[in-house]
């Protein structure tokens, strides 16, 4: 389907300089709505108006400026569960700090983002929160996740292993809802097939991405199979993750020794319920 008839997400770019609004707005727009405001009354305008999905604060030279305009959209922020982002100029210290400490998820210097990373970085914290919100709305409506599946993940370990950055954060953002679950990255096969080498009786479950650098699930699936040394190597439950769901795929992950697999962009319940039923 064509990226025409997919919905922007609309987010708030908050600046007092007017050439840095238009600046970010000139680079983000092709990828998102864009609401831009230098005053608190208009930036409230439109938190009311619009479904904000992310807000980015930008932090010119005069920080306390900056921080000031928040100050009075903060609640209607929070309250909304809305990602806040703190672009800066300059980057120092107490700016982080303070960024951190009203609330933002991230906080990074605009000189070291170019246009694509900024717009993957801001994506990846919409991501991020819209599983947090989904989650916190079936929490809140008393569905089965305050039951029996979580505590399957008491004291477990699952080695969640991808490429991308962007994927492994979402990841960690679904996981670190679940009790008692701990759970390591791995960013290729190599380093999964070497984690698990090292320690085979750590992990309860592997999450395996399909294609990555240097080695890739197939491979680190068969490679884990076949280690002679690791006692429950060919016990140890492997989950492909993969944006394919075509049946020639879906044949190679079970032929290299998968038991199942989880189509990207994943589920929170999916993911969830696939692995409460091969967890060890």
């Amino acid at each position: 389907m064509s990226n025409l008839f997919i919905k922007k997400k609309h987010i708030l770019i908050i600046s007092r300089d007017p050439r840095i609004l238009a600046e970010i707005k000139m680079e983000l727009m092709d990828h998102f709505e864009i609401s831009i405001s230098a005053e608190s009354d208009a930036a409230l305008a439109a938190l009311k108006m619009f479904e904000m999905s992310a807000v980015i604060i930008y932090i010119s030279e005069s920080g306390e400026k900056s921080f000031s305009v928040f100050n009075a959209i903060f609640e209607s922020v929070k309250s909304k569960h809305i990602p806040i982002i703190f672009l800066a100029e300059k980057g120092n210290n107490d700016d982080e700090n303070n960024a951190f400490a009203m609330g933002a998820i991230d906080y990074s210097t605009r000189r070291q983002e170019t246009t694509k990373s900024l717009i993957n970085r801001i994506n990846l914290r919409i991501s991020a929160s819209e599983y947090e919100r989904r989650f916190l709305k079936t929490k809140n409506a008393d569905h089965s996740l305050d039951s029996d599946p979580e505590a399957i993940f008491i004291g477990k370990t699952i080695l969640v292993v991808d490429d991308l950055e962007i994927n492994r954060e979402i990841i960690a953002a679904m996981l670190s809802h679940i009790k008692g679950l701990i759970f390591e990255f791995a960013v290729n096969g190599k380093e999964a097939v070497e984690k698990y080498s090292n320690n085979p009786g750590l992990y309860s479950l592997i999450l395996m991405d399909i294609q990555m650098p240097e080695m890739d699930g197939l491979a680190a699936t068969k490679a884990i199979r076949s280690c002679n040394t690791c006692e429950n190597a060919r016990k140890i439950p492997i989950i492909a993750m993969t944006a394919g769901v075509s049946e020639d795929e879906i044949t190679l992950c079970l032929e290299a020794g998968m038991d199942n697999f989880l189509e990207k962009p994943m589920d929170y319940e999916k993911l969830l319920a696939v692995a409460a039923e091969h967890c060890l």
